[in-house]
């Protein structure tokens, strides 16, 4: 499959972080066009040996590029390298639904010059490796409804990972709903995308809460919106939320990313949206 699996479309667009507590600081807007978030995200993950991130990471991920460049693959994707926890690189790839998924699928494998070109390549990242994985997450916009944001123009991503204890997804969609309708009264307008496990490492239980960053001020910002949240939702029902986020959340753990474009197969329609950053060198 091509480069860490599918494609992404440039339509990717993330949610809020911040599951115990208040999310970061709402992502501003340029010109540029916000899409709506895919349906089904797939998410590959890539542990790094020590020492094998960087330039070097870049050079093997290259050849990927190269190979769906020489065959105009539509099968686009974004990476993102971890700015905290483990050395790690995510790819990011989006479909409107498991159909597409399929049919993408389908026309890599038939094209057999692609498809020994991305074994070769994976040949050579294999090299830098410890492990890897994939996890396949659906859209949950039925709990947060999200029209979309300009993800061209962002720099980073907060992405929080909860765990949900079974039997008690009844609790965390009642918590989802009390901070969903929180941040409509303390700022009205702010862009959540939520995503549920479906398939893949360690699958079950599993949530995403991914904030998109223009900037890190953005999470100091965070910290000075705290009072204003918790005014918003008064004793009581703070009282009750951090209730339900007790008996709901198993574990949750938030890290701090940064896009990659080197490492990216960006579409001309990410790449148009801020042709500086996303123009491969």
């Amino acid at each position: 499959m091509l480069s860490k699996s599918i494609g992404i479309c440039a339509g990717l667009c993330f949610c809020i972080g911040g599951v115990i507590g208040l999310p970061a600081a709402r992502a501003q807007e340029t010109g540029a066009k916000a899409t709506p978030p895919p349906k089904v995200l797939a998410i590959d993950i890539e542990w790094l040996k020590p020492g094998k991130g960087g330039s070097a990471h870049q050079k093997s991920e290259s050849a990927f590029i190269q190979a769906a460049e020489k065959a105009k693959s539509p099968q686009h994707y974004v990476a993102l390298q971890a700015l905290s926890g483990p050395p790690r690189s995510l790819f990011l790839f989006s479909y409107g639904s498991f159909a597409a998924l399929e049919k993408e699928r389908q026309e890599e494998t038939a094209n057999t010059s692609l498809s020994a070109d991305i074994d070769q390549a994976y040949a050579a990242d294999g090299e830098l490796l410890s492990s890897m994985a994939r996890d396949i997450f659906t859209l949950r916009d039925d709990l947060m409804p999200e029209s979309g944001v300009a993800i061209a123009t962002m720099r980073y991503m907060q992405i929080t990972r909860v765990t949900v204890r079974a039997g008690h997804q009844g609790e965390w969609e009642e918590y989802l709903k009390l901070l969903r309708s929180t941040l409509d009264k303390a700022e009205p307008g702010r862009h959540i995308a939520l995503y549920q496990s479906a398939y893949g490492w360690q699958n079950g239980g599993i949530w995403l809460l991914i904030t998109p960053l223009k900037s890190l001020s953005e999470v100091d910002d965070a910290d000075a919106n705290a009072g204003k949240f918790r005014e918003a939702m008064g004793d009581t029902d703070m009282k009750h939320y951090r209730e339900l986020a007790a008996a709901a959340v198993e574990s949750s753990q938030r890290n701090l990313y940064a896009f990659d474009p080197a490492m990216s197969y960006a579409s001309d329609e990410m790449v148009s949206g801020d042709p500086t950053f996303w123009k491969r060198k």
